[in-house]
């Protein structure tokens, strides 16, 4: 598990042009997220790790990252600004809910990898 979560790390930093070791734990634990997203949906074990899908789970740690940043900048702060009206002077923020319904839409792990994930997906 740790040769390939270290493989994914270095392709994943690359791919995003980083060259230092500030965001490798969170780098590392998106990784660990979608290894193991993975080996759940296709049934192999970690010794059997077809490196072809190494791309594939690199893509889904990006995904799992970019919707949890995304999802605690909205805790933190107001939601983004829906409307702005300049006669007597209006503003419209996206509630909570409305942020998360943003999250739902982003892509996840169910609507992209399915298919890309079911030639390797063994029968249990």
């Amino acid at each position: 598990m740790d040769a390939i979560r270290t493989r994914l790390l270095e392709k994943l930093k690359k791919l995003k042009g980083i060259a230092d070791s500030k965001s490798d734990d969170v780098f590392s634990f998106a990784i660990e997220t979608a290894i193991f997203d993975v080996l759940n949906y296709c049934h192999f074990p970690v010794e059997d790790w077809p490196i072809e899908l190494d791309n594939t789970t690199i893509l889904m740690a990006v995904d799992n990252i970019n919707e949890t940043s995304f999802s605690l900048s909205t805790d933190g702060m107001e939601g983004e600004v829906k409307s702005l009206t300049e006669g007597d002077f209006q503003i419209s923020k996206e509630t909570k809910a409305e942020a998360y319904q943003k999250i739902m839409q982003a892509p996840s792990f169910a609507r992209n990898y399915c298919r890309t994930l079911n030639s390797f997906r063994k029968l249990r």
